[in-house]
């Protein structure tokens, strides 16, 4: 076994926590649930990372009593505890875990994660996209709302903590969803392009003025209104500069950044009424689920489970695929000893 060491002097990487390892050191909190073990005891089952990945962290019931109450999933928080192995994964057994201010924090950019894309290739993709749809006056909007807020698309995070919380996370999401509905565009036909796209990439273009950049929090605009108000206004100001505010497609666009999240419980003013906004809100929730469940996993047991996870209700499951993985570790494994 490598030796044991510490945090105390310096920083570990989520990539580099090894067994037994002693921390004293910030984290970002990605998740925080309160379960029961079989005796009936509360515990928390917590997942914190870094920008190297993220791990599983569990507070047992005496810490819980003193420390488990003042942080709340998205803070950055300071933790003293210990690695353990639980099912062939490593986990954090958490002594004692408070809020931290990000002051504090000598340098943030080790806690944050960045997407693995290149969010100016994202961008320029988009605008070859945008600069095809028709009508012509319907493409310009888009792309001048694309290059009116370049550099904000390309920095923030698509959530705070729910998917794509990361720099970057938002360009990956609004490609990701446009890339999905140009698929579908093949097999229905009968969905209008223009509009649909549009959508697509504007739909949560409200985040950029909801959220702040770093994911730590949301701006109180963000609070008191939400980014599908003011995603809506956002796309409104623009029609009206480029003097294209009394197109009938408009409403069609405004109406898919309302309805986009579906139901009102789940913050849509209105649910999805056209094809377009349906299209747009089921592909949402779609590629917001599947990473989701990615981020998930990446905690995965040996067995292939990712710990509980409040947005799915559940545990993922890794599927096949992931023995495969685990055999070709193996493989490469003994022959690195052999």
């Amino acid at each position: 076994m490598d030796q044991n060491h510490s945090s105390e002097s310096g920083f570990i990487c989520v990539k580099d926590l090894k067994e037994g390892d002693n921390l004293l050191q910030y984290f970002h909190l990605r998740s925080k649930d309160l379960r029961k073990t079989r005796s009936g005891q509360d515990y928390l089952e917590l997942t914190v990372g870094d920008a190297t990945g993220t791990i599983s962290g569990k507070m047992w019931s005496d810490a819980v009593r003193k420390w488990g109450h003042d942080f709340t999933p998205g803070d950055f928080i300071k933790i003293e505890g210990r690695v353990e192995t639980y099912r062939d994964r490593y986990q954090i057994v958490v002594e004692k875990i408070r809020r931290a201010d990000p002051s504090e924090i000598p340098d943030l950019s080790i806690l944050i994660r960045s997407s693995q894309c290149d969010p100016h290739a994202l961008l320029m993709e988009l605008k070859g996209i945008a600069a095809t749809l028709q009508p012509p006056p319907l493409g310009e909007l888009v792309v001048h709302i694309l290059e009116q807020h370049s550099s904000a698309l390309k920095d923030y995070p698509a959530a705070r903590m729910v998917h794509h919380a990361y720099k970057g996370g938002l360009i990956e999401h609004i490609s990701t969803v446009t890339r999905k509905i140009e698929a579908i565009l093949q097999v229905e036909k009968n969905i209008n392009r223009g509009v649909a796209i549009a959508g697509a990439i504007l739909h949560d273009i409200g985040k950029i003025v909801e959220l702040t950049p770093s994911s730590q929090g949301r701006t109180l605009e963000g609070r008191l209104i939400g980014h599908v108000i003011l995603g809506t206004r956002l796309v409104r100001e623009a029609a009206v500069e480029k003097g294209v505010a009394e197109m009938p497609w408009l409403t069609e666009i405004e109406h898919i950044i309302l309805s986009h999240h579906g139901e009102t419980q789940f913050g849509a003013p209105v649910r999805p009424m056209t094809r377009e906004a349906m299209v747009v809100h089921f592909i949402d929730n779609l590629d917001s689920k599947l990473k989701i469940v990615e981020e998930a996993l990446e905690a995965a047991d040996s067995e292939g489970f990712s710990p509980y996870n409040r947005w799915l209700e559940g545990r993922a499951y890794a599927g096949s695929s992931f023995y495969d993985a685990q055999e070709e570790t193996d493989v490469n494994n003994s022959r690195e000893i052999s």
